[in-house]
């Protein structure tokens, strides 16, 4: 193979990866206006029963297709997920009450430490690609459940759950 047609494949897959992450940030950008005009409709889950779990979290589907899934989440008082990161895209918006929201960095293949805490309250908007990584755990640490919507980029028909991997904190 001579060294002009290698320079041309690597134009052409090089061009590929620039469209899928055009493609990617089109996307998250679509994501975060749907996420927004759902958290500014007040009645949104209006004569919706959502599920609840006493001292955990529930979720709620809203939609889904064979491209992705959206759900309305309750959290009660003291729950918190996992620390972990996606295997698709996640996009979340904040309806009531406040989640902590803590983020990480790997130290290891399965072991995180702290980077960043930050509080989320009604209207927050968050999107996220899995070119991460990007670990997180959310938290409710108020004595009030919370509500918020996830926009999962993959079809939970298909797939039991959207976390890649679960991590745990490194002792120091």
């Amino acid at each position: 193979m001579s060294h002009a047609s290698r320079l041309n494949e690597t134009e052409i897959l090089g061009e590929l990866g620039q469209r899928n992450r055009s493609l990617s940030n089109e996307y998250l950008a679509s994501a975060r206006h749907a996420l927004q005009q759902l958290v500014d409709t007040g009645d949104l889950l209006a004569g919706r029963q959502l599920e609840r779990k006493e001292g955990g979290y529930a979720r709620t589907p809203l939609f889904n297709d064979d491209q992705m899934s959206v759900y309305a989440i309750v959290w009660s008082p003291s729950s918190q997920t996992a620390i972990h990161d996606h295997h698709c895209s996640c996009c979340f918006g904040m309806l009531s009450g406040s989640l902590e929201e803590v983020w990480f960095r790997s130290v290891g293949e399965d072991r995180v430490v702290v980077t960043e805490r930050a509080i989320r309250t009604p209207g927050y908007i968050a999107c996220m690609l899995p070119s991460g990584p990007n670990i997180h755990q959310m938290i409710n640490n108020s004595r009030d459940e919370a509500i918020s919507i996830h926009i999962y980029r993959f079809d939970h028909n298909m797939h039991a759950s959207s976390i890649l991997r679960e991590y745990r904190l490194a002792s120091l």
